[in-house]
């Protein structure tokens, strides 16, 4: 005899192996659909003991008909063909696992850990942090997948019915990975559990299998984002009271001409740690540049991809990135300065380095001007918006130490020289010499050692479904907007195929 139908193991799973206590869950399933669907007949159907005793037999290979179908998928969230076919064995049941932790141990080691059980329930998923980043966790489901030949989906294939209580509403970040086989290796494709849980219940009423867009292969691009938007997203919702507490004292912070709260006292994460200095310094240098009608210069202090990330994902970044086109002037606009040495580039991955490019096209995107220097004297410049002449605003979020911020307005001459032949060097120093976004970006991903082919056809299909459904923002701090708005300006670099 060959395997059993994956009904006949079920019934023996779940306890529901005669008829009088399966009757009772097929009349449930039947009034549950009615009322979903609005179909009165299923609230009315039953199952004869004769048809249930046929289904049940281990070797059964014909089909039910009618409601029958529609209430038998709904009950075990599986597809009729699939629940009437051999069960997978208990090594096939384990395989999905297996070669997911492996290919995340391969390509992720350092920042990545899964751990999932070889019984099919729900795993861990574990990203450890780097620089402004301090790790956190995720559930994940992991599941077979198969390429959807009609579409550009992978099917996601739920033998066992893990998939309903997996995707319930939970507090906890959860993850549904799919893992497809290609002939030497294997893909993994992610859909945050919020997503995965409306795409089940439409794919419940039609009877077929969840679909992922494969779109979201877990690769450096779509890794990166998750790895770092995970990462803030749950740091600022464990900070969420304290930095509503601590917000009503940024006018009294900002009225100071050199002062800033130890993060200890405060005790934020790093996450937390990173979005109050970031918005202090995006107000104090707003405050003090409203009246400049010159166009002012800036330098940056990100040099990695975990530090370059808030400007994805804070919501206050992105409207300073729009405030800063008002100093447009005649064709003109500002510039924006990076000190990356390439020891600093050497340390990281590539994961890293693709989150600095998109946050670097972000700008671009924004009509910003990027400037990039190497030279490893330059790697502790302040963070400083620049009015020739006029005055220099510090204001450093980015490896100040204990302090959240570092920030004050400078006005001597002695000080403007300095800065004057900084912004001067830079000019002449820059490596991004194209006369275009597209050109400039082009040589910043060979910097970066990125392949510009891969990155912009990647950045193009991740743009056409958007990155909330893979792993979306839950704090009211951040949004995926900006991230998106890069993802989609990359994008339209990518090459005709």
């Amino acid at each position: 005899m060959g395997r059993p139908t994956l009904f006949h193991v079920e019934l023996k799973r779940r306890g529901w192996n005669n008829w009088e206590e399966f009757s009772v869950h097929y009349v449930d399933g039947g009034r549950t659909l009615a009322k979903q669907t609005g179909q009165r007949r299923l609230a009315t159907a039953r199952v004869g003991r004769t048809s249930f005793e046929r289904w049940a037999k281990p070797d059964y290979s014909g089909r039910p008909r009618a409601e029958a179908t529609q209430i038998l998928e709904h009950l075990f969230g599986c597809s009729i063909d699939e629940l009437f076919s051999p069960a997978l064995t208990a090594a096939e049941l384990r395989q999905p696992p297996t070669e997911a932790a492996a290919v995340i141990d391969d390509l992720w080691p350092s920042t990545s850990r899964l751990i999932v059980p070889a019984t099919g329930a729900a795993g861990m998923w574990e990203l450890t942090g780097r620089d402004s980043l301090a790790g956190t966790a995720a559930a994940v489901q992991v599941m077979t997948a198969i390429h959807d030949g009609d579409s550009d989906d992978v099917l996601v294939v739920d033998p066992a019915g893990d998939l309903k209580h997996f995707l319930r509403p939970a507090a906890r970040r959860g993850f549904l990975m799919g893992v497809e086989e290609h002939a030497d290796s294997h893909g993994l494709y992610i859909l945050d559990a919020g997503s995965a849980r409306r795409a089940q219940a439409v794919a419940s009423s039609r009877g077929t299998p969840i679909a992922i867009p494969r779109a979201y292969l877990l690769d450096d691009l779509t890794y990166g984002i998750l790895w770092s938007l995970t990462q803030l997203d749950d740091g600022l919702l464990a900070d969420d009271r304290a930095l509503d507490a601590e917000s009503h004292n940024l006018d009294m912070y900002l009225a100071l001409p050199r002062s800033a709260p130890n993060r200890q006292l405060l005790e934020l994460t790093a996450a937390g740690a990173s979005w109050w200095g970031s918005a202090f310094c995006a107000q104090y240098i707003g405050r003090e540049l409203q009246d400049a009608s010159d166009i002012p210069l800036f330098w940056t202090r990100e040099q990695r991809g975990a530090e370059a990330a808030p400007w994805l994902f804070f919501r206050h970044k992105i409207d300073y990135l729009r405030n800063t086109g008002r100093f447009a002037d005649g064709g003109q606009t500002t510039s924006r300065v990076f000190c990356v040495p390439e020891a600093a580039i050497g340390r990281t991955e590539r994961y890293e380095r693709v989150l600095l490019l998109l946050a670097i096209a972000l700008m671009e995107r924004h009509g910003i001007r990027v400037r990039l220097v190497t030279e490893p004297a330059y790697a502790a410049m302040d963070g400083v918006a620049f009015v020739p002449g006029r005055k220099a605003v510090v204001a450093n979020w980015v490896r100040t130490g204990e302090p959240l911020w570092a920030a004050s307005t400078i006005s001597g001459r002695a000080d403007l020289r300095s800065y004057n032949t900084a912004f001067g060097d830079a000019g002449q120093l820059d490596i991004l010499t194209a006369p275009d976004p597209k050109g400039r970006l082009q040589e910043l991903a060979r910097f970066l050692d990125i392949d510009w082919a891969w990155v912009t056809t990647r950045c193009r299909a991740v743009a056409e479904h958007g990155i909330s459904h893979f792993v979306r923002t839950r704090s009211r701090l951040l949004t995926s907007e900006g991230a998106d708005d890069a993802l989609s300006f990359l994008g339209t670099f990518a090459p005709n195929i």
